[in-house]
């Protein structure tokens, strides 16, 4: 870690919530234009909105990576599901990703979840393969004229089971 650099992990706040907003989009928008139709990627971000993420974070646990005090990653759980997880564009390949998604695994077995499961974005699912994760099928949802926005079901079994 680069000195003065501080990186942590707490949980979201409700204040949080704009700034998430705009991390989501940034990386929907950086990440997503490539292997999506326009229809699709609006399609996520509507998805992803402020009330979504209050409500997953009521019923749930949303994490926040910061550094210097910036969020620059999320990811929450909700029962045996694994949602929301971003990096900002700017950080990715450096950890934090794998650093969610530890905290969230460690999280999901105090909570007595043996198999945690969740979808992952065409750009996302090699990250996925990458932590253990394996694919239960290749689905798609219908978005606006006709188009379509493939995704994978994904699952992995926590504490060597």
């Amino acid at each position: 870690m680069a000195k003065g650099k501080r990186r942590t992990i707490r949980a979201f706040r409700q204040a949080d919530v704009a700034a998430l907003k705009l991390l989501i989009d940034r990386t929907i928008d950086a990440c997503y234009a490539g292997h999506y139709c326009p229809q699709a990627v609006r399609f996520f971000k509507d998805y992803h909105d402020e009330q979504a993420i209050l409500k997953d974070a009521r019923t749930g646990d949303t994490i926040v990576l910061t550094e210097a005090g910036r969020i620059v990653a999320t990811g929450t759980l909700v029962g045996d599901e694994i949602k929301r997880v971003f990096v900002d564009p700017a950080f990715q390949r450096q950890g934090f990703g794998r650093r969610i998604m530890q905290h969230i695994e460690e999280a999901a077995v105090l909570r007595g979840v043996e198999i945690v499961r969740l979808d992952a974005s065409l750009p996302s699912k090699s990250f996925y393969d990458g932590l253990g994760y394996r694919t239960m099928e290749a689905a798609f949802l219908p978005v606006e004229n006709g188009r379509r926005l493939d995704f994978f079901k994904m699952r992995k079994a926590l504490g060597g089971k």
